[in-house]
């Protein structure tokens, strides 16, 4: 990668994976009282669940909690279940995960706590299948094994090779690298894409509110703060038109709230037509590529 010209060192690729014991055994012909050969081919037998679901909606809810979180301030990344952050952004993505891995890994601690009783909860409740439930329950120690929450945070770069590698590999290493190029700038023009409809969608839902005479509450004022502050955030890429219009609409929401705005409709009708102006230049996307060319001119990866 050559410094000081790569569009891509502005970014790093996060992926962040959260991992609970799935507490599942799966379904035999035997849980039916059948022999395998009764079991019909149009059957596909499913599974046995070892644990309570209330345990399964906690983890549940912490894991989406976190990929929530990671999927509001990132980018989609050309390789799935990856996404893209702008660099300057790390820190603070980082010290937050931190603080959802806390969150989820004291979670797991106390449902390690509780497995013994959950053990026998499940042989009360269901005896005459235990003695086929029982093998399938980890060890305490293993069981908590079965429980990770981590990220691993990569470089944008495309593959080097060595000197002195054969013509093929060297040919085949290019032909990749072009690939991987051609992939990166299309995940660019997306991104541009991701930030202006997140924009559009909440300008348009004010505009609506503020025409059609309906109540504009505190918090449809704040996403609009939030996601111009959001939109600085990411924006890497130079979408100055939509910046400096968001910027506009949040300096004149400054010291507004429900309680100015509800009997102004001075107001109204001036947010109304800034939100619009917001919606007007973020909804226009046939200028994408050129933003995007712009920024794409900058990668290089080789």
């Amino acid at each position: 990668m050559k410094s000081n010209s790569n569009g891509f060192e502005e970014m790093v690729a996060i992926q962040l994976a959260v991992r609970s014991w799935p507490g599942q055994a799966k379904l035999s012909a035997e849980d039916l009282g059948l022999k395998e050969e009764e079991v019909p081919e149009i059957f596909r037998l499913g599974n046995k669940r070892l644990y309570p679901e209330e345990w399964r909606q906690v983890f549940g809810a912490l894991a989406n909690k976190a990929r929530s979180y990671l999927n509001d301030h990132s980018y989609p990344f050309v390789v799935e279940y990856v996404r893209a952050i702008p660099k300057r952004n790390l820190a603070r993505m980082v010290k937050r995960l931190e603080e959802l891995k806390a969150d989820y890994l004291a979670r797991a601690e106390e449902f390690v706590a509780h497995y013994e009783a959950i053990q026998e909860q499940w042989r009360e409740k269901y005896p005459d299948i235990w003695p086929r439930l029982a093998p399938h329950y980890p060890t305490k120690s293993q069981l908590r094994r079965r429980f990770d929450f981590y990220w691993s945070v990569f470089e944008l770069r495309g593959a080097e090779v060595k000197e002195g590698s054969a013509p093929e590999i060297i040919e085949a290493y290019e032909r990749a690298r072009q690939d991987l190029k051609a992939r990166y700038e299309e995940m660019v023009e997306e991104a541009v894409v991701y930030l202006r409809k997140k924009v559009l969608e909440v300008v348009t839902n004010l505009s609506a509110r503020l025409k059609d005479g309906r109540i504009v509450r505190n918090d449809t004022l704040e996403s609009v703060r939030r996601v111009e502050g959001w939109f600085k955030d990411l924006n890497i890429f130079g979408d100055t038109r939509v910046e400096e219009a968001l910027t506009n609409l949040r300096a004149s929401l400054n010291g507004t709230d429900y309680e100015v705005l509800k009997d102004n409709e001075a107001l109204k009708q001036q947010l109304a037509g800034l939100a619009d102006q917001v919606a007007a230049v973020a909804g226009k996307l046939d200028d994408v590529s050129v933003i995007s060319g712009n920024y794409k001119r900058l990668i290089d990866l080789s």
